[in-house]
């Protein structure tokens, strides 16, 4: 889920605001991380209506823009009474706000409905024609959902028959190839995702994707709860490469059901067509499933996964923004000598590699172009009153395994009372998510946090959507920042400084995306006496040590680096790394040098040394 939390509540519209002399806003509906819903009226005719707002901080960021435009257009060629209708996307000159205006749904969502009370086989025969219909329309414009979920269909009223499907923020078009604004892999959230959302079966994102995701909402339907298509990265893939247990289904469906959640697309229906043409009966059999069956039904709507709910969620018709964003913060994090990657606790997930070969769709990092001066590929940094300093590559030794050696388990701390602040950021220091993957809380409370997210894989991070909700009963808002593969070793540098929170190391930086020729600015903060360590790691992973760049201002150390980037153009993801100890790190002194194996013998050093270590992290995008 996107939230935030402080700013949101700065930037809420008051009751009585009016959007363009069109619309008035009548009270909010929900907050995200990236906007806020709100209920109003059009000011002439009192017609309500849902208007999505961005926060004033993604009003001129390309992504939320490009979430909100292609939920506008991929509505404004909708015409179909189970979609909601579109009205305007346009930005509020006064406000200076990006808003998007439709039909105001009154309702709940199927998942509110279901959680209370499974549908009957009727209403659920009502359900299946009154959506893939919908959907059907959908796809003869090229559309794809994409995010096909019990949360993303209002039922007015609670009548199944008029239900509304909502949120195509994430939608794709298959008209022109285009992707959406978080790549053409993995998107919607993960639990009803198709296996080749996750890369399987050649990873062709069309129309049998929404019929598969359709099939687990049907289950929820009948049965109360979401199908369990979650766990491991490794459990994920598995478990969607067979079709899920039926024995609890109606036999009337089961024989829809069962083509529709076929692991290979091919063996699905071959549209939404004929989905909502399946003939399913409406007499009553002796093949229903037996006692014991509807007894494990109703035993597993008491169940407390059957009430785990998204909390925050936008129910209104203007649905919900994607459910994670690009963007930069900071963080500390205190290495021990002999610390190691603790367990993950209750609800987080261990995700190793995918088996078989498979692996877990990841956004492709653009081939990195050719930056200068010394060392090829690389940003050149000069501080903006004296010339760059020379750069050769330089290759430190490597142990003969080539990693740094397993570090013993350190003594478990006590447990911090559940449902506080120190639990939730424990929670989050001892999660695992696996390789090339590192989060840091940027803000926590008892009941909201938000989660700065570094990886090359997003399925990575819904997976932690769902873990963090399952083990503290709230949705926490994740914003993930899209890193390179060569640029990982960092990350697990960053992953192995976790633990105690003792002080906070602070790494601001004025910009974060720069064009050549640009300054970056920006301070540490927050170290005190300790030795401090700046280090920039390229989109190509190569590591630079700018700490001689490093400036005295108080209690700060401040710096003002001017960015040079050759060859082509596109932004290009870069890492600003501060990392303080009582003594410098040898092996990160005057680096010039591959992160692997750099990152890996730092934390060699740091063990052998037996110092603390802390660190704090940046991101931003540089482009020619």
């Amino acid at each position: 889920m996107l939230a935030g939390t402080s700013q949101t509540s700065r930037s809420r519209l008051s009751s009585g605001t009016r959007l363009n002399g069109i619309y008035e806003v009548d009270h909010l509906i929900a907050a995200g991380g990236m906007g806020e819903v709100y209920k109003g009226h059009t000011i002439q005719t009192g017609d309500p209506v849902a208007i999505k707002v961005l926060l004033p901080d993604f009003a001129e960021n390309d992504a939320a823009l490009g979430l909100f435009r292609r939920e506008a257009s991929a509505l404004h060629n909708l015409q179909h009474e189970a979609i909601v209708r579109y009205y305007v996307f346009t930005i509020e000159p006064v406000l200076r706000r990006p808003y998007l205006a439709m039909e105001f749904v009154e309702g709940q969502s199927l998942s509110e409905l279901v959680r209370r009370e499974p549908l009957t086989y009727e209403a659920v025969r009502a359900l299946v024609k009154r959506v893939a219909t919908g959907l059907h329309v959908a796809h003869e414009r090229g559309i794809i959902h994409r995010d096909v979920s019990s949360d993303n269909i209002m039922i007015p009223g609670g009548d199944v028959a008029r239900a509304k499907i909502i949120d195509f923020g994430i939608a794709r078009s298959t008209l022109f190839g285009e992707h959406t604004i978080i790549g053409g892999g993995f998107a919607g959230k993960y639990n009803y995702v198709s296996p080749e959302q996750l890369g399987l079966f050649g990873g062709d994102v069309r129309a049998a994707s929404d019929i598969y995701s359709l099939g687990l909402v049907l289950i929820e339907a009948l049965t109360g709860r979401p199908v369990d298509m979650g766990g491991t990265q490794a459990a994920v893939l598995d478990k969607r490469r067979k079709v899920p247990d039926l024995g609890a289904i109606d036999l009337r469906i089961r024989p829809l059901l069962e083509k529709m959640l076929q692991p290979d697309p091919a063996a699905r229906p071959e549209s939404m067509a004929g989905v909502a043409a399946w003939p399913l009966p409406t007499s009553r059999s002796n093949d229903r499933p037996s006692a014991a069956a509807a007894d494990d039904r109703r035993a597993a709507k008491r169940s407390p996964q059957a009430s785990a709910r998204r909390r925050g969620r936008w129910y209104a018709s203007a649905g919900i923004l994607a459910a994670v964003m690009i963007g930069g913060a900071a963080a500390y994090f205190h290495l021990q000598p002999g610390d190691a990657r603790p367990p993950s606790p209750p609800g987080a997930t261990n995700a190793p590699p995918a088996s078989n070969g498979q692996k877990l769709a990841a956004p492709t990092a653009p081939p990195a172009p050719s930056l200068t001066p010394s060392v090829p590929s690389a940003p050149s940094l000069t501080p903006s009153t004296s010339a760059a300093p020379s750069l050769t590559p330089s290759k430190p030794a490597v142990p003969p395994s080539g990693k740094p050696p397993a570090a013993p388990e350190t003594a478990a701390l006590p447990s911090p009372p559940l449902g506080s602040t120190a639990q939730i950021e424990r929670y989050i220091s001892q999660y695992n998510g696996g390789d090339c993957f590192f989060i840091t809380p940027n803000t926590v409370s008892a009941n909201a946090a938000r989660i700065d997210g570094y990886g090359t894989s997003q399925s990575a991070f819904e997976i932690l959507d769902e873990a963090f909700k399952r083990a503290n009963g709230f949705e926490a808002d994740i914003d993930v920042r899209q890193v390179t593969a060569q640029q990982c070793p960092a990350l697990t540098f960053l992953a192995r400084l976790r633990g105690e929170r003792g002080r906070t190391l602070r790494l601001r930086i004025g910009e974060t995306n720069l064009k050549s020729g640009e300054a970056l600015t920006g301070s540490v903060e927050g170290a005190g006496n300790d030795h401090v360590q700046l280090l920039l790691v390229s989109d190509e992973g190569l590591v630079q040590d700018l700490s001689a760049l490093l400036k005295p201002a108080g209690e700060s150390r401040t710096f003002n680096l001017r960015m040079q980037r050759v060859g082509a153009a596109g932004a290009q993801p870069q890492l600003l790394i501060a990392v303080t100890s009582a003594r410098p790190l040898e092996t990160l002194r005057d680096a010039k040098s591959p992160a692997d194996p750099l990152f890996p013998l730092a934390l060699v050093e740091a063990t052998r040394t037996g110092q603390a270590v802390g660190a704090a992290v940046r991101y931003f995008k540089l482009d020619r």
